[in-house]
């Protein structure tokens, strides 16, 4: 079977290190790309009153927040590479977040794929043990939204970023068109937005958490 998996000599990241055939199950074919089912969350035992990052929730065991990884991917690879060694913690958390393992522009469209791929594989193996998991709706290009909102519950509770987009308009661009695409598709019961509110957003559906990070770095605290 021809897979999505690139010359893991170019990449940026060690694929091989993040598929487990095992707990994942084997990779779409080429000619078919697809990402993971995941299950609908109800949303009246996710409203988080706290997000938190995973690397902060982990270190300090905080099991009442709602874990994120809307943070440097090297905070979170361990996670990917290892899940089964975290599969406890994340039982105890009243919700998680799905990954967002970084998909970058310059990426291969395999890359690409792959990175969202792993975010989804992760995403259904906790909840198929039992983990509260709160889909992560992320997009690359144009190209990537034929798999990217495939296999994401309409009429649920879904997280959005935006982080890592405002000093480019191509990326603003880019994240609207995506942002959009996904809103129409998935018709959101609610939208846990991460990150800065943006312009004409569908705010009536929307609950906005800062970037804990960048408030840190602004009143240095």
């Amino acid at each position: 079977m021809v897979t999505f998996l690139p010359d893991l000599g170019t990449t940026r990241f060690n694929y091989s290190e993040l598929i487990h055939p095992k707990l994942y199950g084997s990779l779409p074919s080429a000619s078919r790309p697809q990402l993971p089912v995941l299950k609908p969350v109800d949303v009246a035992s996710i409203v988080p009153i706290r997000l938190v990052p995973f690397h902060e929730a982990y270190a300090h065991k905080d099991y009442g927040a709602v874990v994120h990884f809307y943070i440097y991917d090297k905070h979170f690879l361990c996670v990917l590479r290892h899940p089964e060694r975290y599969l406890d913690f994340f039982q105890k958390c009243r919700a998680v977040i799905a990954p967002d393992l970084s998909q970058y522009a310059d990426m291969s469209a395999q890359e690409r794929y792959l990175s969202a791929y792993i975010n989804r594989a992760f995403a259904r193996y906790l909840q198929d043990k039992g983990v509260v998991v709160i889909p992560n709706v992320t997009w690359s290009l144009p190209d990537s939204y034929g798999y990217s909102f495939t296999g994401i519950p309409q009429y649920s509770p879904v997280a959005i970023n935006c982080n890592g987009i405002l000093k480019h308009d191509v990326s603003k661009y880019l994240w609207y068109r995506g942002y959009e695409q996904a809103v129409s598709t998935l018709h959101p019961s609610l939208i846990i937005r991460y990150g800065t509110r943006m312009p004409n957003e569908h705010s009536d559906v929307s609950l906005y958490f800062c970037n804990e990070r960048l408030m840190k770095l602004r009143h240095g605290s």
